[in-house]
């Protein structure tokens, strides 16, 4: 992965998540950075570790690296449903190559062509996309399957990046539309063998991230010079807007629609993390207990029960790590139920973002 990431003011956000679940926080162990996760909320990511970043696959408390192809860096960048997991490890001499991970075994995909590769989704049938750099060099995007791999091609320049998958084998990503300075690319969508253009917000780029099964699309695209999250579905681009600040990016979206990203804060002061479930941008930390005192800052991954894998620290930033939100119908007794109640507020369910 080379690179892969509303508008309401603090006082109406409480009004935008009525609806949203309330969230119980798991901490996965300290440094890790999560990047996929799947239904049975397993969790893939990286961390710092000898030498370079390690990937690992989180599951029930446990962590297990991935281990590399005999160089110093790998990372996990998706899970499917079978705990089968995509992303890229390092040779001996540094260079990345794309792998499938599963049973506990490290296998090294073959993209004829290529210098370096990635993988960056993977659906259940194991399909792999990713992305390889020819020896030309120029970046391209691929679809590992049935043991062989097929360039998308491109929208028209010499750089494509596909970077979500569906069960249905549809593939998104950016493509670069020709080798114009500055750079024009737009988010793409690759299906029975053809790539299409998704358009953009009226800017010269977007980008897609995910696919779910459904079709719906989701990524990031200019709006007057920042990058908004978008949701592309029926044809038509949505700006989802921002928490207050000029940026925002989508990561994920679960078969439910629902979508997760991080968005800056009003003034630009920091990154939150934002769940988004069709009507506004909801800042997660509002979900949970402050008591807990977290600051979640990025969600990466979302799967079909509403589970979120996400990163944040506490205490003033001494503890931060990967953390799975769990969804639950009402928030925690204690300090929630005061604060609450010291608002006169009854019968609200407070809400995202």
């Amino acid at each position: 992965m080379f690179a892969r990431t509303c508008l309401f003011s603090l006082a109406l956000a409480p009004l935008a998540g009525v609806a949203a679940s309330h969230y119980a926080v798991t901490p996965l162990p300290p440094n890790t950075n999560p990047l996929g996760i799947n239904n049975a909320g397993q969790i893939v990511g990286d961390r710092p570790g000898d030498g370079g970043q390690h990937g690992f696959l989180w599951s029930g408390g446990t962590l297990t690296e991935i281990g590399t192809f005999g160089g110093p860096d790998s990372s996990a960048a998706a899970i499917n449903q079978h705990a089968e997991a995509t992303g890229h490890a390092s040779l001996p001499g540094g260079e990345a190559r794309a792998f499938r991970y599963a049973g506990g075994k490290l296998a090294q995909l073959a993209i004829p062509g290529s210098s370096e590769s990635l993988g960056t989704a993977i659906n259940d049938a194991g399909q792999v996309a990713g992305q390889y750099r020819t020896t030309t060099p120029a970046y391209r995007a691929f679809l590992y399957s049935g043991g062989a791999s097929t360039d998308l091609g491109t929208l028209g320049g010499d750089f494509a990046y596909a970077a979500g998958i569906n069960n249905g084998g549809q593939v998104v990503g950016v493509s670069a539309l020709d080798q114009s300075t500055p750079f024009l690319a737009h988010a793409f969508l690759y299906a029975n063998g053809r790539m299409r253009d998704l358009g953009t917000l009226g800017g010269r780029y977007s980008a897609a991230a995910d696919i779910n099964d459904a079709g719906t699309v989701v990524g990031n695209a200019w709006v007057q010079g920042n990058e908004h999250a978008f949701v592309y579905a029926k044809g038509k681009m949505s700006d989802l807007g921002t928490l207050g600040g000029r940026r925002s990016y989508a990561n994920a979206v679960n078969l439910g629609g629902q979508v997760v990203g991080r968005s800056d804060s009003a003034g630009d002061a920091g990154s939150l993390a934002f769940l988004y479930e069709g009507a506004a941008l909801i800042d997660i930390n509002t979900l949970i207990d402050p008591a807990l005192g977290y600051t979640v800052y990025n969600a990466t991954g979302i799967n079909d029960s509403g589970q979120i894998a996400a990163y944040g620290c506490r205490n003033g930033g001494s503890e931060c790590g990967g953390l799975l939100l769990h969804p639950s119908a009402a928030p925690e007794p204690g300090s929630w139920a005061m604060l609450l109640a010291g608002l006169g507020i009854v019968g609200w369910r407070r809400a995202r973002l």
